[in-house]
């Protein structure tokens, strides 16, 4: 199935050729999106901060990189939600990238449920979102993160970008071997607190 090109005021729109971008400009200007922005929240402009994210939210290099994470790089890019849609090829990328130019309202499509076996041989159940729902989520990721990291501590280390575990030993670490601040640690588990929350 070959797409046709949209008909515009100032002639045709093109379309995304996955093989010849430019990967490097691509990431340099989401990543500079990103610095703006979070730059703007620590300085406590949300005006600044809002219109920076609505820039990028529109901004092609996000979509390029949202579609090449979630359809390329990741783990799960052979992994099918409710539609059975996979992106397999560079032109279907490219095809992905030029229907997101167009969406206005968002509404999700159902996730698909599966059930992993955990250690103690029960089950954890997983939605897995289709496709574009994912990339959608890259998207709004992208936008939302930097904003977001703004506020964080230091010292929180959980499920950020560019930390892992060994940041938070080390963070333990520092706390456990300042005696005058702390002399004991607890840790705990709360066992089923999303399945309970009510």
């Amino acid at each position: 199935m070959q797409v046709q090109p949209k008909h515009l005021a100032n002639g045709t729109e093109k379309q995304t050729d996955w093989n010849t971008i430019n990967w490097r400009k691509a990431n340099r200007t989401v990543r500079n999106l990103r610095q703006r922005i979070f730059r703007a929240a620590q300085e406590g402009n949300l005006k600044k901060v809002r219109s920076l994210q609505k820039l990028m939210l529109k901004s092609y290099s996000n979509r390029l990189v949202s579609v090449r994470r979630v359809a390329q790089i990741n783990a799960g890019k052979n992994t099918p939600g409710v539609d059975k849609l996979v992106i397999k090829t560079p032109a279907a990328r490219g095809r992905m990238v030029d229907t997101l130019a167009h969406y206005t309202l968002w509404k999700a499509k159902p996730a698909r449920r599966v059930y992993i076996p955990k250690a103690n041989n029960k089950l954890r159940p997983l939605g897995i979102p289709t496709l574009k729902d994912r990339v959608v989520q890259m998207l709004l990721k992208m936008v939302l993160e930097p904003s977001w990291e703004s506020d964080f501590l230091n010292c929180s280390n959980g499920f950020r970008p560019g930390r892992k575990t060994m940041d938070c030993i080390a963070t333990l670490d520092s706390y456990i071997n300042n005696r005058n601040k702390f002399s004991w640690v607890v840790e705990g588990d709360i066992k089923g607190a999303f399945d309970h929350a009510s």
